[in-house]
Formats: structure tokens, C-alpha cells, sequence
């Protein structure tokens, strides 16, 4: 188990860069603007005994409306403050800076679902990955042109609820929780099939753990 939060909170934004977890706004017992504006770091490898470490603050509480995901790509973590299609607001940490930025306005405009990355060879995350949750499309951002292409389609996509991206391929898991939809984005065109969790269960949410080696699982 982790150190305790400064402060428990529920509806925030929550990450992983650089090998440390991130916990952006929400909401204690009652709303607290500090709260509401606070970011903490913490590294899992200095163990619990290194604590919490508060960064730069977000300029306003606006994200403690919603449990969202912050996904990191480029060494900064990006996140918006309500799921799906809704009309959102985004924000964008800069990890060396400790600054938080605009979002760029293409990015905003098609974050219309879950949203991963997956992380490069320096942990600080790679392409970010959406999916649409009405029209089933799964989308990967351009940085440099600010836009979103289009990887993949499918019947199969339509209803996200959460999303992983790791080995080249992205897990969805549909509303329902009655099946898993893996896309190939390594592939082009890409490859999509269906996982079906054990009988009688449904899934929850999707999380791609490193390997094991024989020693480490033994």
C-alpha cells in the first residue's frame, strides 16, 4: 500500500509518468478549493516512506467534476474534467517544468471517450490513443499538427468504457462489461477481436502489466 494523501479525495484525475503516480483535484468530504486545486507525485520506488509530493497547483478546481484518467504522453500528462462527448475542459502538466499548460484546442476537440497511451522507452508515454464512444472509432493524436487520424472502426468499439494501449495493441472494454475488444494499431489495417471474460463475470477495467520473467513469477 501507498503513503496517505494530504488530503482524501474522490472525482479526480489520476496517472502514471516516469515510473511516479499523479493525483490531480477532486473532491474530501466537502468541496475545498485547495483541494480542488492540488497535484501530488508520488514514487512507488522510493516506497511509502518517501510520501506524497505536492507540484504545481492547476490555476482553478474545475477538475473535480469527474474521475477521469490523466495520460501521459511526451513527458507531460494531459487530462479533461467530464468523459465521453460532453462539453469538457483540458489541461496539460509539463513534468520537468512543473507548469500546467492549455491543452491544444484539436486535441480537446476529439477527446470523445477513454483515453490511453502507451509508454516509450523512457516511460514518459507515447502516442494517446481515444476512443469515440458513439461512432466506435479509435484515434491516435499528431502533436505536431494537433489533429486526431483515425486507426481503426468498428461496431464492436461503439459504447467504450475503458481503455488500455501496450504492445501495440489497444483493450476496450465495452459499457456492458461483457466483452473486451483488442485492436492491433501496430497492423495496418488494423486487426480487431473480441475477449470474452470468464463465464458469469464481466470487466471492469483493462490495465497492461509488464511482463514477468520465470523468476520473478516463481
Amino acid at each position: 500500500l501507498g503513503p496517505p494523501l494530504h488530503a482524501p479525495r474522490r472525482w479526480c484525475a489520476a496517472g502514471a509518468a516516469g515510473g511516479a503516480v499523479y493525483l490531480v483535484s477532486g473532491v474530501g468530504t466537502d468541496y475545498n478549493a485547495d483541494v480542488a486545486r492540488s497535484a501530488e507525485r508520488w514514487d512507488p520506488a522510493a516506497g511509502a516512506i518517501s510520501g506524497w509530493e505536492r507540484v504545481a497547483p492547476l490555476p482553478d478546481g474545475r477538475f473535480s467534476r469527474e474521475a477521469v484518467e490523466a495520460v501521459a504522453s511526451r513527458g507531460k500528462l494531459c487530462m479533461v474534467n467530464v468523459r465521453g462527448r460532453a462539453a469538457k475542459q483540458g489541461t496539460v502538466y509539463d513534468i520537468r517544468a512543473d507548469r500546467w499548460e492549455e491543452m491544444p484546442p484539436g486535441m480537446l476537440a476529439g477527446w470523445t471517450g477513454p483515453a490511453a497511451s502507451a509508454a516509450d522507452d523512457d516511460d514518459e508515454g507515447g502516442l494517446i490513443y481515444v476512443v469515440d464512444e458513439r461512432s466506435g472509432a479509435l484515434k491516435a493524436y499528431d502533436w505536431y499538427a494537433d489533429n486526431w487520424t483515425t486507426v481503426a472502426e468498428s461496431e464492436l468499439l461503439k459504447g467504450a468504457a475503458q481503455m488500455a494501449v501496450g504492445g501495440g495493441r489497444a483493450c476496450v472494454v465495452r459499457g456492458d462489461g461483457r466483452a473486451m475488444v483488442v485492436v492491433d494499431v501496430a497492423m495496418a489495417p488494423a486487426r480487431i477481436w473480441v475477449v470474452e471474460p470468464p463465464e458469469g463475470k464481466r470487466a471492469l477495467a483493462v490495465h497492461v502489466l509488464p511482463r514477468l520473467s520465470s523468476s520473478e513469477s516463481s
